[in-house]
């Protein structure tokens, strides 16, 4: 059970790092809040509706959802990205949007919308007999599930780096979270969106994210590595792919 003091941290946390996530997601080249968008579309999902988007942020999936759906209504923690959100909103002349300050703990366990949606919020699966109970109609759970580089992947190998906790490189959450809608009763469904990038690699972005974590021995093969691969050129090319699951069920219909 997350208490009042946890949430509070985790507010101060989120509005401290607000500026930075939404310059970082404003840069952002996957087109996955297009794609899903057009998906819950075509399954007669958004159309019409009302929609809660639990732990929403600055908007990154409510505002395209407003789109296309009657109201949105983005529920988060942080004061500063509900800020963001509501900039955005008036930026893209859109009236139909709501701003809910609360915790996702605090939310009481009864409907709020036609459906219910998340993307990347850090459920346990046990929560998600509460997340279901929030919608009318439909529940839907985005989740990144995979990413890989294969400058980072190439690195890791020949140094011997311990992984990296990554929140967009999680399949096994997703899996659970698969089981624990079963359990529940529903008969969920998926859908992947998968895309694949190039990222343009310095010398020098690669010694800033890593030279001061290396031990002497790491440092020598690392530049090494680094003469022959930069040897003609003064950039090289990151080969980059991301994974994000989609998980859909109908609630109120057992």
């Amino acid at each position: 059970m997350v208490n009042e003091t946890d949430d509070q941290a985790t507010a101060a946390f989120w509005d401290d790092f607000a500026p930075d996530y939404v310059a970082a997601q404003n840069e952002s080249r996957l087109a996955i809040t297009t794609d899903l968008t057009a998906y819950l579309t075509q399954q007669n999902i958004l159309s019409r509706a009302s929609v809660l988007d639990v732990g929403g942020g600055a908007g990154r999936f409510a505002l395209p959802f407003a789109r296309v759906a009657r109201q949105v209504t983005i529920s988060d923690i942080s004061q500063q990205m509900l800020k963001f959100a509501r900039q955005a909103a008036v930026q893209a002349g859109l009236t139909n949007l709501k701003f809910q300050h609360s915790a996702w703990s605090q939310l009481p366990a009864q409907p709020q919308a036609d459906v219910v949606f998340a993307s990347m919020l850090p459920l346990a699966p046990a929560e998600l007999q509460k997340f279901s109970q929030l919608g009318r109609h439909f529940a839907v759970l985005n989740r990144a599930v995979r990413h890989t580089d294969s400058i980072s992947t190439e690195l890791q190998q020949l140094l011997d780096l311990p992984p990296v906790l990554d929140p967009t490189n999680d399949a096994t959450i997703f899996s659970e979270y698969v089981l624990a809608v079963r359990q529940l009763g529903y008969q969920p469904w998926q859908q992947t969106f998968t895309y694949h990038l190039t990222e343009q690699v310095t010398r020098e972005m690669l010694v800033a994210e890593l030279a001061d974590e290396l031990t002497l021995h790491q440092q020598r093969l690392f530049q090494q590595w680094l003469t022959e691969k930069f040897a003609q050129h003064d950039e090289i090319t990151a080969q980059q792919t991301y994974a994000f699951k989609t998980l859909l069920w109908r609630v109120g219909l057992q």
